[in-house]
């Protein structure tokens, strides 16, 4: 097994630094290399060994290991996606090496929240009223139909960047607009299309919620629920995440979640199941995910379960999962709360001193000189906080870590005068 290896895609991203630790131990000795589009990611060092590429872009990809293989003689044993947009870059190395994950067409299904939403809805889910749209007429005619309040969305994109809310008739060309702008702003960085949109029933809910899923082959098991904590609207940004859900019991939230993944042919690896539970109870899809779920909420799992699901991700891909326990005690309450610094010219950083016990990581991502912006999305957070406190169970109401996190936000920056 010298000449194979597994290929991390996305491991070096922020928030995901645990996915090494989960590789190594499915990894039975065998290097764990992954991707980046330069030298200067400071992560890619922790690994086995990087190739150069985009990993956004599925062709760019394929032909990096096949370089890397007439260099070496060296071929992957799994190709692991980590994000949305590395999805079909490993879906392409599985087909072309004949390696175990998701399939194309599954990938295509999670990607494309139209296709998503119809497989669903025929299939018994519940799912908000949906229509896809690429101009404004076709919004206007949707909204006409399906009423406001919505929400509009790109259909291939991820981190809520182009989501938002219209309430009111004469926003629905400003929203439009910015939907659109928001895209086109990732200069296709993301290699999604720029013209192809969805618009839904807004669905007013007390709680968003994410399941996580590891799926072998028929096996679909909910590992753990999260409790999502969104920014203001019109836009949907997530400000933090705490595990266990007070949802963690709901034996129909987790079914859905399972069945999702059984729909969409979710066969390998962990998948991120998203909804939201009405005040009457109702649970509506928002999407599912064929990777696993970014801001840290692989590390909360790991901290209230004992488990690495990146072990479980990548131990998938292998063919070597084992299904889990009947069930899972929490061993604590685990949070994670995004940085948004007031707006301006961040001038100064100024780190804590000490951090209290129950913190247990902080990650600040600004840098002096950089403009704080308003939180429109994933791209406009300063950094985050994580907590664990151990032998302590959910809350309703909870928002602890959000207080402390806004805390740190007041007194870490110092601002340019105008």
């Amino acid at each position: 097994m010298e000449n194979r290896y597994i290929l991390v895609l996305g491991g070096e991203f922020a928030l995901r630094e645990r996915v090494l630790a989960g590789a190594l131990r499915a990894s039975g000795g065998m290097r764990v290399l992954t991707m980046a589009k330069n030298r200067m990611t400071p992560t890619i060092k922790f690994f086995d060994g990087y190739l150069p590429g985009d990993v956004a872009d599925e062709q760019a990809v394929l032909d990096a290991v096949k370089k890397y293989e007439k260099k070496t003689g060296a071929t992957p044993v799994a190709a692991i996606p980590m994000n949305d947009f590395t999805v079909r870059a490993a879906s392409l190395l599985t087909e072309y090496y004949g390696l175990a994950g998701n399939s194309r067409e599954t990938i295509h299904r999670c990607r494309d929240k139209f296709v998503m939403k119809q497989l669903l809805h025929d299939a018994g889910l519940p799912v908000p009223r949906f229509a896809a749209f690429s101009t404004l007429e076709e919004l206007k005619n949707h909204i006409t139909d399906i009423g406001l309040p919505v929400v509009i969305k790109p259909r291939e994109m991820a981190g809520s960047l182009g989501v938002l809310k219209i309430t009111r008739e004469e926003d629905i060309e400003r929203a439009f607009s910015r939907s659109v702008a928001d895209v086109i702003s990732l200069n296709g960085e993301s290699h999604a299309p720029e013209d192809l949109f969805q618009v839904e029933e807004y669905i007013p809910a007390w709680q968003e919620v994410s399941v996580e899923v590891i799926n072998q082959d028929n096996y679909h098991r909910a590992v753990a629920v999260t409790d999502k904590y969104l920014g203001e609207e019109p836009h949907f940004v997530e400000v933090g995440h705490s595990m266990p859900s007070v949802h963690s019991g709901n034996a129909q939230l987790r079914d859905i979640a399972e069945r999702a993944c059984h729909v969409l042919g979710i066969r390998y690896g962990m998948a991120h199941f998203e909804a939201r539970i009405t005040p009457k109870g109702e649970i509506k899809i928002i999407e599912v995910g064929a990777r696993t779920g970014g801001d840290a909420i692989m590390d909360l799992i790991e901290r209230c379960y004992g488990i690495n699901p990146y072990e479980l991700h990548v131990r998938s891909h292998l063919n070597a999962l084992k299904p889990l326990p009947a069930s899972l005690t929490s061993e604590g309450l685990s949070a994670v709360a995004f940085i948004k610094a007031p707006a301006g010219v961040i001038e100064k950083i100024t780190l804590p001193a000490s951090l209290p016990d129950y913190i247990v990581n902080m990650q600040i991502t600004a840098k002096p000189l950089d403009v704080s912006k308003p939180l429109e999305s994933w791209k406009t957070r300063e950094g985050s906080v994580e907590f664990f406190w151990a032998n302590r169970e959910p809350e309703m109401g909870f928002r602890e870590h959000l207080q402390a996190a806004d805390e740190y936000a007041r007194s870490l920056f110092t601002f340019r005068h105008a």
